[in-house]
């Protein structure tokens, strides 16, 4: 598996930054990720410390006398990095604009992981509800807070987020950027949550105080807080936030920390293993110094000869989408050459960026805690020093294309995408190997996203990355109907016993997933007209074949029942079992290899099959 090569690959890293760092120059990526690995491996001194090193941050939540102070309480999170808690807020690129910044507010996350945040929405004596709530205490008596005081902060807790909760976007709406985009101003905000002064807010925040025009990102969200904060007193709220700090650097904190952990993953994941500590170690350090660690991963393990040939691979797989679009005869001529337009400035980036963030004023030292609050505060002066220039991005920088992720993601905003260095390198891509492996693998993940920007969410912007309908309502209808289909056979899909595929919510994910298998194959055809001598069999199978036999094994995973309850509930992505055939299903080539005919497992009914893309 790669994740286990990367895995390793990354170890080696901190394992050498950790022995150079002392001789390595102040602020260098080897020094900041050497040391910060030190910290956090110093479980002895980590241990004795216990708590302190947020006591300070406690005692300022305890200090509150009122809601005035929540405002205060909130910006210094953020500075901190700390949880987000009660109130998202922040610019952006602009959805409608995204050359200039605008000023949003939404819903923050919760106590619980994002992917399972759904489970506050279980009936109150729901097992996995029961289980967030036993976490939650044991937590808190880990902090050393008596059991019945803990046992009442976490029922509290679990009160105040399922009813958060019940005022945020479900995860299909979320997957629609309308419902997401509510321009609007801020006195009409404040009428919604006259608990929180929002300008006062802002100015704390160092925002300039001409602010009018801003942007909702959760609709039905603040009249469900402003209740919150008006019904609860404040002691509740006080003891959430801590609550809540204490999780967020839990993490860095003493290991006792790591035995609640053990009860929420048997009921949540179906297995109660504790990470080693040395690969939590890797997550944190590619979490929060990301360029640092990437700058060194990528000078080890990238390759000119892997990043030279995915750029070919694009060039390939691009030329194919581009000699199609004039052939979807679904398409009126006027969206297909929107369609054209968008695809000749959809570019992608592999490997890393060209320009790293520098890091070198970040102070990395002993202290783990003080490690992720130095990070946070370095990147928060970044931050705000963004707002009111023009829009910058920063490549690899994100969550889903560090340099370090197995992962390829694309952004509508930019019309493009990035390709991390950890995905180029086996088994996802092999260019020593026969052309149907490597054109099927990572090529059909290139393609997959490139479909992207035409599947029911990247097809709502435009070649600019602007929001923007460019469809005509009868090409809308059609590929609504497209879609459609795609929907109903995930519906009829058993993930688990009476567990059904989640279709409305996955259908984006498998709409790239059939592109991107048909633009590879398309494409893996292309080149094998070019090079006939390696049209041949291999070990029995010919080249389409081993094509569609690699686009299946790129998603041999095992796991358990209870992940894929979380998966089909929040992922928009489908069970990796799914998508190992799903796609192929509506591809006549698929069926011509395999000689599959009506009766077979893997025959799709053809008024079940569609040809988008």
């Amino acid at each position: 598996m790669t994740g286990d090569l990367v895995q390793a690959q990354v170890t080696a890293i901190l394992l050498r930054a950790a022995e150079e760092a002392d001789s390595a120059p102040r602020g260098s990526p080897t020094q900041l990720v050497g040391d910060f690995y030190r910290a956090y491996m110093d479980t002895d001194t980590i241990d004795a410390r216990g708590i302190a090193p947020i006591q300070g941050e406690l005692d300022r939540i305890d200090a509150m006398t009122g809601l005035a102070d929540l405002g205060q309480i909130m910006v210094r999170m953020d500075r901190i990095g700390g949880p987000g808690v009660f109130l998202g807020f922040g610019h952006t690129e602009g959805r409608l604009d995204n050359s200039r910044n605008e000023f949003g507010f939404g819903a923050p996350a919760f106590g619980i992981e994002a992917h399972f945040a759904s489970i506050l929405a279980e009936p109150d004596d729901g097992g996995r509800l029961n289980a967030y709530r036993t976490y939650l205490d044991e937590v808190l008596m880990v902090a050393c807070l008596p059991a019945g005081d803990a046992g009442q902060i976490a029922r509290t807790a679990v009160e105040i987020e399922r009813t958060l909760y019940s005022g945020v976007l479900s995860p299909i709406e979320r997957r629609d950027p309308r419902l997401t985009y509510n321009p609007t101003t801020l006195d009409e905000l404040q009428s919604l949550i006259p608990e929180v002064d929002l300008s006062e807010l802002l100015e704390t925040a160092g925002y300039p105080p001409d602010i009018e025009n801003v942007v909702l990102f959760s609709p039905r969200y603040l009249p469900v807080l402003s209740e919150v904060l008006r019904t609860r007193p404040i002691e509740d709220i006080k003891d959430y936030l801590k609550l809540r700090m204490i999780l967020k650097f839990a993490p860095a904190m003493s290991t006792a920390f790591q035995e609640p952990n053990l009860g929420l993953s048997a009921v949540l994941l179906g297995s109660a293993v504790v990470p080693l500590r040395a690969e939590t170690a890797a997550q944190l350090v590619a979490e929060h110094l990301a360029h640092p660690l990437g700058q060194i991963y990528v000078d080890a393990h990238l390759t000119e000869n892997a990043r030279t040939a995915a750029e070919d691979m694009f060039a390939r797989v691009k030329a194919v989408f581009a000699r199609r679009i004039p052939t979807r005869d679904w398409l009126s001529e006027e969206t297909r050459a929107e369609a054209a337009a968008k695809l000749a400035d959809l570019s992608a980036t592999m490997g890393g960026p060209d320009t790293w963030i520098d890091y070198s004023a970040v102070e990395i030292g002993a202290d783990p805690v003080a490690n992720l609050m130095s990070i946070a505060a370095f990147e928060h002066d970044r931050y705000m020093a963004k707002y009111g220039g023009p829009v910058s991005r920063e490549a690899f920088n994100s969550p889903e294309t560090r340099p370090t992720t197995v992962n390829a993601a694309y952004s509508p905003g930019i019309n493009g995408y990035e390709v991390p260095a950890a995905i180029l390198q086996p088994p996802f891509f092999e260019p020593e190997k026969d052309a149907a492996v490597w054109f099927c693998r990572m090529g059909a993940i290139l393609g997959h996203e490139m479909t992207h920007g035409f599947d029911s969410l990247g097809r709502q912007f435009d070649a600019s990355g602007n929001l923007r309908d460019w469809w005509t309502f009868d090409d809308t209808v059609r590929f609504t109907e497209k879609a459609q289909k795609l929907i109903e056979q995930a519906n009829t899909y058993e993930v688990a016993p009476g567990l059904m595929a989640n279709g409305p919510l996955e259908v984006g994910e498998n709409m790239a997933d059939l592109g991107g298998i048909t633009l590879a194959h398309e494409a893996l055809r292309d080149y094998l007209e070019e090079h006939p001598e390696e049209n041949v069999e291999i070990q029995g199978f010919t080249p389409d074949q081993r094509c569609f036999l690699s686009w299946a094994k790129n998603w041999a995973t095992k796991s358990t029942e209870a992940i894929d309850r979380m998966l089909v509930d929040n992922d928009p992505h489908a069970p990796s079992p799914y998508r190992a055939i799903a796609a192929l299903q509506h591809l006549p080539a698929f069926y011509d290899a395999f000689g599959i005919q009506e009766g077979d497992p893997m025959w799709l009914p053809p008024e079940g099959r569609i040809t988008a893309w």
